[in-house]
């Protein structure tokens, strides 16, 4: 009918304009809504192949920035220059795995004052005592090290093995245990591999003993 024909169209006018604000109302809400992190893959060895990946990942984020790692020159290996580390990064955090070696010889003294500082801390409040065979050490909310008699070049020698969260890029999530996982992967690494200690058999297999933290 003739009568008709101008409001039908002023239906229609108004339906597509009603479409076109629920799109884009929609497409607003989408560019707002935040996505959702990426997953984080850690490989299977880290540290440039040296260490089980799946240790490192018991304490990185499972989900944010994609894993990567920087590798000090000779890590794992016999090394000539400085001692080297390892930083692994995923999701907004970053942790480091060190060791190192302290002797005492004919013109340095080195061993008490490493075992003493690591037993200082370690009867901090929450510290909680490690152990892995003949290695002792502590394990807090974000650190563990570990430290065993091993003589080097005739003199007595002490080694450690550590592994920390970096200052700057904090976790609200704590798990002592992996890192006292990882530590001892390290010290293992370490002992055997790099300063080859006589007392490699002091080192079992398996996971360290952790303790209760001190009350804090």
């Amino acid at each position: 009918m003739p009568g008709t024909e101008a409001p039908k169209r002023k239906r229609n006018l108004w339906t597509a304009v009603a479409v076109a604000l629920v799109t884009a109302a929609g497409v607003a809400v989408w560019q707002l809504w935040p996505a959702s992190a990426p997953a984080v893959a850690v490989p299977d060895r880290v540290c440039e192949r040296t260490l089980p990946g799946n240790l490192a990942a018991d304490f990185l984020p499972e989900t944010g920035d994609k894993y990567w790692e920087n590798v000090g020159d000779e890590f794992g290996a016999p090394y000539t220059g400085p001692t080297p580390d390892c930083i692994l990064s995923a999701g907004g955090r970053r942790v480091m795995v060190e060791y190192n070696k302290f002797l005492d010889t004919d013109r340095y003294k080195t061993r008490h004052d490493a075992e003493e500082k690591v037993e200082r801390v370690a009867s901090n409040p929450g510290s909680a005592p490690l152990r892995l065979g003949e290695a002792r050490g502590y394990a807090s909310k974000h650190v563990a090290i570990l430290l065993l008699n091993c003589s080097m070049q005739g003199y007595p020698g002490t080694i450690t093995a550590s592994v920390f969260g970096m200052s700057g890029f904090p976790s609200d999530s704590s798990n002592a245990k992996a890192f006292a996982e990882l530590t001892a992967e390290t010290l293992r690494l370490a002992a055997r591999d790099v300063y080859k200690c006589p007392s490699g058999p002091a080192l079992p297999t398996g996971s360290p003993t952790l303790g209760q933290p001190r009350a804090e």
